[in-house]
């Protein structure tokens, strides 16, 4: 049997994706599988993904795929009929097979023809299969649930079958098949550029719901009829509740569970405390709070990064926590939940948390930072350090990272989605810290405000208070205009004199706004002349002649037809050199 060229490609693509799904979990389970070796079902389930792989795998013709799977799954058959024991030997095999499984179908996604070497992996599960290495491997914790009762489990089903009537049995049958099909009838895939489409229509249709706002404001006192007037305010109401439904579904489509990027550091962590020989367990909560997909793809390496250092560098070896009255083995937890508009995601460990002093003689010997400016800084001001590029406090070199190392790309990845960063540690207790996300970056609250004779946009999730002040409030501290604030001092920038490219004259009386701006782990404050308030736009590109200006975000139309254009606070913040003067 042969299919046409194009209903070929289709079924390839479902398998690449259906097997993807299926592997993204797989390193979870096997991580729990590791911790309750004589969990039947969840070994039932592992067992079902590479069977279901390997028949897909077969009936396309992929053969190293098929090799690999079916070996690992001859493994997984004997762990489940208790013939072998669950062991951290024979987990670290199949986790390699996992592993091949994946560049296998990277390889037919590229359609690169390459051929992998599967022969050492399927010889380690052979030798597993046939008994050769079991001596040698070291026992994993005993099972949770003995063979017997594996047995018995497995036999409690048939029990039960087969004192029912055999109409009841097909009737279970059937309705387990009609639930299987609704299930798979309830989603479908859609390219990712036909969602993008719908969302675009989606803000002009919120332009135009704004824009008809202001002018049923505006028409109010123009004489037209009381009735008419009524109609017309109801028609816009009605708009405007249908247009926020509109907008709020068209984002949930673009909405994903943040588990797609928590579910690979279980693996990612278990490999690492073995490479580091530490003791170290994961907890990870509220993986179900959802997120724009562009926002997920965006914190996927900043995540990598923190819980690399927490491994590495943040947590003690078992014998050091032990002496110190600790658990021997170290936690590490990942948490994500929803706050307003903002999603909150936190890295925290137990282990030996970041020594301020340290961080600041650490930071002076590389020469990121004066000796006079360190004494100056706080013990929190002194953690935003270690985002400094090049800055790392570990006392070697390894592959993985010291906590520091690559911490700048965690700030470039998180100021790119106007997210911030907090930071809380204390030494000997452990290190905790926390993103705050926007839920969405397409259809977002400004603040718009006026300097310089124009008027600008700054994304609300950027905005931490807004203060009224004087000229006499600000201050100038070498050369270098500052504000205090509830005693903290921040570095001012003047909106006016910044998008004029000169200074701007101000009358002394005249009363000012400073807008306190969050970026990543600093803030800093904008002088502007007017609030104007609070309003949701929708963000174009700015084109290929002017994309990438520096401090520019993009452009909006307002609700009064005005263009005006967005402020890239983190692009702001890199062209002025406002040093660490909090």
């Amino acid at each position: 049997m042969s299919f046409p060229l194009d209903e070929m490609d289709d079924i390839i693509n479902d398998f690449l994706t259906e097997s993807s799904e299926s592997l993204e979990s797989l390193d979870q389970k096997f991580v729990e599988l590791e911790k309750n070796p004589g969990d039947l079902p969840l070994l039932n389930e592992i067992f079902r993904s590479i069977h279901t792989i390997k028949g897909a795998a077969g009936f396309l013709g992929f053969q190293q795929m098929v090799d690999v799977t079916h070996v690992t799954e001859d493994v997984l058959n004997k762990l489940r009929k208790s013939e072998m024991r669950v062991t951290s030997g024979i987990t670290d095999a199949i986790l390699q097979s996992v592993d091949l499984i994946k560049i296998l179908l990277n390889n037919i996604r590229e359609k690169n023809g390459r051929q992998e070497d599967t022969a050492p992996l399927t010889g380690l599960l052979t030798d597993i299969l046939s008994g050769k290495l079991a001596e040698n491997e070291k026992e994993a914790p005993p099972a949770a649930v003995t063979a017997t009762a594996i047995a018995e489990e497995e036999q409690k089903p048939r029990k039960i079958e087969e004192n029912k009537p055999r109409k009841a049995e097909e009737h279970k049958a059937q309705k387990a098949e009609e639930g299987a099909a609704a299930s798979r009838d309830q989603s479908i895939r859609v390219d990712i550029d036909r969602l993008d489409t719908v969302l675009n229509l989606a803000g002009e249709l919120v332009l135009s719901r704004n824009r008809l706002m202001k002018l049923g404001s505006r028409l109010g006192g123009s004489g037209i009829t009381s009735e008419l007037e009524t109609h017309l305010n109801e028609a816009i109401a009605q708009l405007d509740l249908v247009t926020s439904d509109l907008q709020l579904g068209v984002m949930k489509i673009r909405m994903q569970p943040v588990a797609k990027v928590f579910n690979k550091f279980p693996r990612m962590v278990r490999d690492l405390a073995r490479q580091t020989a530490r003791e170290v367990e994961l907890a990870v909560s509220g993986e179900e709070t959802e997120l724009d997909k562009t926002v997920i793809e965006e914190i996927g390496d900043p995540l990598v990064h923190l819980i690399r250092n927490s491994v590495d560098h943040g947590m003690e070896s078992p014998e050091e926590r032990v002496a110190n009255g600790k658990p021997r083995c170290g936690t590490i937890g990942l948490s994500a939940y929803q706050e307003g508009r903002n999603i909150i995601v936190s890295v925290s460990d137990d282990g030996k948390g970041m020594d301020p002093e340290a961080i600041k003689r650490s930071a002076v010997e590389k020469g990121l930072l004066s000796q006079d400016d360190a004494e100056k800084l706080s013990a929190k001001d002194a953690f935003n350090l270690i985002f400094l590029p090049g800055f790392s406090t570990a006392s070697k070199v390894s592959n993985i990272s010291g906590r520091g190392v690559g911490m700048d790309v965690v700030k470039t990845n998180i100021s790119r989605i106007n997210g911030t960063i907090s930071v809380d540690s204390e030494v000997g207790k452990g290190t905790r810290i926390t993103f705050r996300l926007p839920l969405t970056l397409a259809i977002i609250q400004a603040l718009t405000v006026e300097a310089g004779g124009e008027i600008y946009g700054i994304p609300l999730s950027n905005v931490v208070e807004n203060i009224r002040v004087t000229a006499s409030d600000i201050k100038t501290i070498e050369g270098k205009e500052v504000i205090n604030i509830r005693d903290k001092v921040f570095p001012v920038v003047r909106l006016g004199s910044l998008v004029s490219g000169g200074a701007v004259p101000s009358t002394q009386s005249d009363w000012k706004y400073i807008v306190i701006i969050g970026i990543g782990e600093r803030n800093f404050g904008i002088l502007v002349e007017r609030l104007h308030g609070q309003e949701e736009i929708v963000m174009k590109s700015m084109g290929e002649y002017l994309k990438g200006t520096e401090g520019i975000a993009g452009a909006c139309i307002t609700g009064d037809g005005n263009v005006i254009l967005i402020l890239d606070m983190a692009g702001l913040l890199a062209s002025q050199s406002l040093g660490y003067v909090h």
